[in-house]
């Protein structure tokens, strides 16, 4: 007598479906944990470069939801980044290469850059973001008072 054997995955595309593997039965959970650690050598790995990202990706979504004041009427979906950045490199944004970090942040700040108040503050002579170089000394600062 063949016994199915369960064997939970999380994640990834198949999150909710059950897959039969010879003798197998997989169920795919639908968690949207974290990983507890990211693997060596991924911008996910490295405290800075990771923070550094997630400030950019906030930035950007801040300024897209500005977009809505001067006529934006297109629905604003948050996902949209992260699957324009998975779709480019080729991975999860926290586990692409430290190697492509610089390409990353370029990607993020010409998005940036591109929406309707980073026009507006680039003519106006605003910084849109700041260097990582910047982000890092504010952020040390703020760790040794703090």
């Amino acid at each position: 007598m063949k016994t199915k054997n369960a064997l939970n995955v999380s994640g990834g595309n198949l999150a909710g479906a059950r897959v039969h593997v010879g003798d197998v039965n997989v169920r795919v959970s639908k968690s949207s944990k974290r990983p507890a650690s990211y693997p060596e050598g991924c911008i996910g790995a490295n405290l800075a470069k990771r923070n550094y990202v997630k400030y950019l990706v906030e930035r950007y979504n801040h300024y897209r939801e500005a977009d809505t004041r001067f006529g934006r009427t297109a629905r604003f979906h948050y996902s949209v980044l992260f699957r324009n950045i998975e779709s480019k490199f080729k991975s999860p944004t926290y586990f692409i290469p430290e190697l492509r970090f610089g390409e990353l942040v370029d990607f993020l700040h010409y998005r940036i850059d591109n929406t309707i108040l980073g026009r507006v503050n680039r003519k106006r002579g605003i910084p849109n973001y700041e260097s990582f170089d910047e982000y890092m000394m504010q952020h040390m600062k703020t760790a040794v008072s703090g």
